[in-house]
């Protein structure tokens, strides 16, 4: 009887235990995370669904001199860590070197099965090494523009709310793809370099941009975030991809001392590396690499 009654318990504890390890491997997987890579004065933003679904918004650098390693230094080790062997799409917001000089090397270690572009027209060794890359992976190759939809799975969506389909802009920067990403209640809005000729066109044509979390526009340049912008967004939380010690002296002080009158949080990727936003769809947290000097 007393033997009998040990292996109920043993047998007993064992559901428990595994019933605990399924209930946090179930709630582990039903956060989305959206991470800000530290990567000098250039973005890169991965956006890894509950499902394990992977997209890469832009992928390079300007802080660091010839280097254009940062997509297979930096990038595909931690796609590696998530125990994924390729990128689902990828995203370049605009053909401005230190948004994709790092592609080429991301793509060759994790191929994308589907690419994103704004389609605007750029000559440069770079964008001739993109689309070699591309090719290269055999991606299918699309261009977007406002009020299309890409739905991630797991109530995911990413919201394209630039490109206008009307209008093409003198300034690239003003033709980034910017995508606010939807998880349930909780939104972040990846804005890439779009300036505020871009910002006030979106506001004119009544899309919706609201959003917890927004990734400064230009890596903190006086060009983007405008008054009106920051208002129409309500952002709590704001992200600034530039280096520590930006030679274009990003973050201008303007906007940072803008982002505070609004009582934004701000995390800046070259003072507190990448920045994680982590979020099960009704509330969210950030996680920096290191404290924020």
């Amino acid at each position: 009887m007393l033997r009998d009654s040990r292996n109920r318990i043993i047998a007993v504890a064992a559901v428990v235990a595994v019933a605990v390890w399924l209930s946090l491997a179930f709630s582990s997987q039903q956060l989305l995370e959206i991470t800000f890579f530290d990567v000098g004065d250039g973005l890169c933003v991965l956006i890894y669904t509950p499902s394990g679904k992977s997209m890469v918004m832009d992928c390079g650098t300007q802080g660091r001199r010839g280097d254009f390693s940062v997509g297979q230094r930096i990038v595909a080790p931690y796609i590696q860590s998530l125990g994924l062997d390729s990128i689902d799409v990828a995203v370049l917001s605009h053909p401005h070197a230190d948004h994709m000089n790092g592609f080429p090397g991301l793509l060759k270690s994790k191929p994308a099965r589907l690419v994103l572009e704004c389609g605007a027209d750029y000559a440069s060794a770079e964008h001739e090494e993109f689309v070699k890359a591309v090719k290269a992976c055999k991606a299918k190759r699309r261009i977007v523009r406002r009020g299309q939809v890409l739905d991630m799975g797991d109530g995911v969506r990413a919201e394209i709310l630039n490109p206008s389909p009307k209008i093409r802009y003198s300034d690239l920067n003003d033709n980034s793809i910017v995508m606010r990403v939807v998880y349930k209640k909780v939104m972040v809005m990846l804005t890439a370099d779009a300036g505020e000729f871009a910002e006030k066109d979106m506001l004119d044509s009544g899309v919706n941009v609201k959003a917890q979390v927004l990734q400064v526009g230009h890596h903190g340049s006086k060009t983007a975030t405008s008054p009106r912008w920051l208002a129409e967004v309500e952002p709590s939380v704001a992200v600034i991809s530039c280096a520590k010690n930006s030679r274009y002296k990003f973050p201008a002080k303007k906007i940072t001392e803008r982002l505070d009158a609004y009582k934004v949080h701000t995390y800046v990727t070259g003072r507190c590396g990448a920045v994680t936003v982590s979020t099960d769809g009704s509330g969210f947290k950030v996680r920096t690499l290191r404290k924020p000097t």
